[in-house]
C-alpha cells in the first residue's frame, strides 16, 4: 500500500504538471476563449485540479506510446518526463503556487479533506492487493513487460496472438512500473484511474449544498456502484478498468457542464478528446466519438475566423491522440485496427494473416455470446444466442439490461417529442416563452435538449455496438450501467420538478440517506471479506503478478520462448511467452528478437 501511495504521488505530480502546462496554454489561446456579448474575450476557469491532472493523464500516456516507437519505456522516459515536468513548473511556477495555495486553503476549510484523504487511503489499499484478472496473466503482464523492455517489436501479435489486442493502457503502466529499479514491476494505474473516478463522485455530496438532483448524480451512483464491484480486481492493469473508468468520468464530466450550462466550447472539446482517448484504450468505445458532434456544432455553427482556427487546432489534438495508437497497431499486427480486417490497409512482412484475424474477431465475439465452441457456435442466430445469453445474467446485471431497454424507448419518446415541437404547432408556442426546452424543468438542473439526445445517442450507441460485438457484460458494463442512468435520470427529474419543495425536501433526504447507508453497508462489506485475506506485506508493497509451471523451446539462435505446462497463462516473469509451442509456426524474421516474428508461411 505504501509503495502504492508512493507511485500515485509521483503519477499525480507529473500528470498534474503536464496537464497544466496544456490545459493554460489552450486557455491562454484567443482561438479557444468565448467572447462575451460586449465583444471581450474571457478565459476559461477550469473549476477543479482534478482536470489537471487527468488532462495530464491522456498527455503522459500518448507521450509513453510514442517513446515506445523508439525504445523500452523505463528509466529514460521516466528522466525525460521529470526534466519536461521540471521545465513546465519553473515557467508556471508563480501560477501553480497560486493556485495550489487556493486548492489547500479550501481544504483546509472543508471537512472533505478528510473524506478525500480517505477514499485516497482506501483505494491505494484496495490497489496493493486482490484478485488478479484472468487476462493479466494470460497476456497482459507479457504486454507490459515487452512495453518495458523493448517499446515495441514488429510482428507481436504472431508469436501471442493477444498481443496484437493493443491498449493505450500497456504503455501508461509500464512507464509508472519502476521496473527498471530492479524489484516487481508495478501495475497500479488502474486503481489510478478509479482514483481519479472515485473523486469525482465525492462531489455527490454537493447535493446537500445545493439542495436538488441533477442528473449527473445519477451517473455518479452507478459509478459509485461500479468502483465498490471492482475495488478487489482493480489492481490487475486490465484494459476493462481502465475503459469503464475514464468513459463513467467523461459522462459524468460532460453531464455537469450541461446542468450548469455552460457556454464555453474549450471543455467541450477537451472530453471530446477524452471520448478518443477512451477508444485508444478499447475500441469497444468508438462510438465515443458521437460526443464530438457538440463541440463540433458549436465550433462550426455561426461560423468565425476564430471558431475556425479552434476547430482544426482540435482535429490535430485528436490526431495527436490516435496516430501513436494507430501505429502501434500496425507494427504489432500490421493492421491497423487489429482484429477489424476491412480496414487493410498496408502490406508487411509481419502482418497477422487476415484468416487468422477473422477468426480471432469471430472467437472474441462467441465468447462474448457465452460460448466456447468457435466452431460449433461462431454463426449461431440472433433468436437463438440472445435468450441463451440473456438468461445467464443475473442479479443487478440483468436488471439493468431490462432498464436499458425501457430507456431505449423512453429516448425514442424524447426524439420523438422534440421533432414534433420543433415541426409542429407547437414550435412557435415553445419559443414564444422564451424557451428552448422541450421540459419544463429548473434552470439549474435543466438539460438542453439538443445535448441530452447527443449523449443519449453515444450511449445507446455504445451499448448497441457492445451488444452486437460481444456482449460480455464486464466488457460494457459501463454501458449498462450509464444509459439508464442518464435517460431514466431524466425522466425522474422530469417528475422532480414538478412536486412541491416540501416533497422535494423531503425526496432528498430519503435519497442522500439511502445513499449513506449503503455506502456504509458496502464498505462494511469489503472490510469482512478483507479480513480472511489480510497479508501484512500488503500495508508496504503490492501483490505481484501469477507464478505458473512453464517450459521453453529455441526460436533461432540464443532465442527461448517459453510457455505455460498446463492451460494458457503464464504471469510475468518468464519471458518472452507464448501460449503454447510455436516450433514451426512462427520465426524471427532477423536473428534478434527486437527484428520481430513472422508466420512461416508468410513471405
Amino acid at each position: 500500500m505504501l509503495t502504492v501511495v508512493l507511485i500515485w504521488i509521483y503519477v499525480i505530480i507529473t500528470t498534474y504538471l503536464t496537464g497544466y502546462g496544456l490545459l493554460v496554454s489552450l486557455v491562454d489561446w484567443p482561438v479557444m476563449r468565448r467572447k462575451r456579448e460586449n465583444g471581450r474575450e474571457k478565459k476559461y476557469d477550469f473549476r477543479s485540479n482534478l482536470s489537471f491532472v487527468t488532462a495530464g493523464v491522456v498527455i503522459v500516456t500518448v507521450y509513453a506510446q510514442i517513446f515506445s516507437l523508439f525504445g523500452g519505456v523505463g528509466f529514460a522516459a521516466n528522466l525525460i518526463l521529470v526534466l519536461a515536468c521540471a521545465v513546465i513548473f519553473l515557467y508556471f511556477r508563480y501560477d501553480i503556487y497560486e493556485n495550489v495555495f487556493h486548492m489547500a486553503r479550501a481544504l483546509r476549510n472543508s471537512r472533505r479533506r478528510y473524506v478525500y484523504l480517505a477514499v485516497f487511503l482506501l483505494m491505494a489499499y484496495g490497489t496493493s492487493h486482490g484478485i488478479m484478472h484472468y487476462d493479466s496473466d494470460l497476456y497482459h503482464a507479457q504486454a507490459i513487460e515487452w512495453i518495458e523492455q523493448y517499446g515495441i517489436v514488429k510482428g507481436l501479435g504472431n508469436l501471442h496472438v493477444r498481443l496484437a489486442y493493443n491498449s493505450a493502457a500497456f504503455p501508461l503502466t509500464a512507464l509508472y512500473s519502476f521496473r527498471f529499479l530492479g524489484g516487481q514491476s508495478y501495475h497500479v494505474m488502474s486503481g489510478f484511474f478509479a482514483l481519479i473516478l472515485s473523486f469525482k463522485c465525492v462531489e455527490i455530496i454537493d447535493v446537500f449544498r445545493r439542495g436538488h438532483l441533477v442528473i449527473s448524480d445519477f451517473a455518479r451512483v452507478t459509478a459509485m456502484y461500479y468502483l465498490f464491484n471492482i475495488y478487489d480486481e482493480m489492481m490487475a492493469p486490465a484494459s476493462d478498468y481502465f475503459l469503464s473508468c475514464i468513459v463513467f468520468y467523461t459522462i459524468i464530466s460532460w453531464l455537469d457542464l450541461y446542468v450548469r450550462h455552460e457556454r464555453s466550447y474549450l471543455p467541450y472539446i477537451l472530453l471530446s478528446l477524452l471520448g478518443i482517448y477512451a477508444i485508444t484504450i478499447k475500441l469497444s468505445a468508438s462510438p465515443m466519438i458521437l460526443l464530438s458532434a457538440i463541440p463540433i456544432f458549436k465550433l462550426l455553427h455561426r461560423k468565425t475566423k476564430e471558431k475556425t482556427k479552434a476547430f482544426w487546432i482540435s482535429v490535430l489534438l485528436a490526431f495527436v491522440i490516435a496516430v501513436p495508437f494507430l501505429a502501434r497497431n500496425v507494427i504489432i499486427a500490421g493492421w491497423i485496427l487489429y482484429p477489424v480486417t476491412f480496414l487493410d490497409f498496408f502490406y508487411t512482412p509481419w502482418k497477422i494473416p487476415k484468416g487468422l484475424a477473422e477468426y480471432d474477431a469471430l472467437e472474441i465475439r462467441t465468447f462474448g455470446r457465452g460460448y466456447n465452441d468457435v466452431a460449433a457456435y461462431g454463426h449461431v442466430s440472433f433468436s437463438e444466442w440472445v435468450p441463451n445469453w440473456f438468461g445467464s445474467i443475473t442479479g443487478l446485471n440483468r436488471i439493468m439490461l431490462i432498464l436499458c431497454i425501457v430507456s431505449v424507448f423512453i429516448y425514442l419518446a424524447y426524439l420523438g417529442y422534440f421533432i414534433y415541437v420543433m415541426t409542429g404547432k407547437k414550435y412557435g408556442k415553445l419559443h414564444s416563452h422564451g424557451e428552448s426546452k422541450i421540459f419544463d424543468l429548473s434552470r439549474r438542473s435543466m438539460l438542453g435538449h439538443a445535448d441530452f439526445l447527443t449523449i443519449g445517442a453515444t450511449l445507446i450507441g455504445c451499448l448497441l455496438f457492445w451488444f452486437f460485438s460481444a456482449p460480455l457484460i464486464r466488457y460494457g458494463v459501463v454501458y449498462v450501467f450509464l444509459t439508464p442512468a442518464v435517460i431514466i435520470g431524466r425522466l425522474f427529474i422530469v417528475i422532480y420538478n414538478r412536486i412541491s419543495e416540501k416533497a422535494k425536501r423531503a425526496v432528498i433526504k430519503a435519497v442522500m440517506a439511502i445513499i449513506c447507508i449503503w455506502c456504509f453497508y458496502k464498505c462494511a462489506i469489503l472490510v469482512l471479506e478483507d479480513v480472511h485475506k489480510f497479508n501484512p506485506q500488503y500495508l508496504v508493497g503490492q501483490q505481484d503478478y501469477g507464478e505458473y509451471a512453464y517450459s521453453g523451446f529455441s526460436l533461432g539462435k540464443d532465442v527461448i520462448i517459453y510457455y505455460p505446462d498446463e492451460g494458457d497463462r503464464i504471469g510475468y516473469y518468464p519471458f518472452p511467452a507464448a501460449t503454447h509451442d510455436l516450433v514451426g509456426e512462427v520465426e524471427l524474421i532477423g536473428e534478434k528478437i527486437t527484428d520481430g516474428f513472422r508466420m512461416v508461411d508468410s513471405e
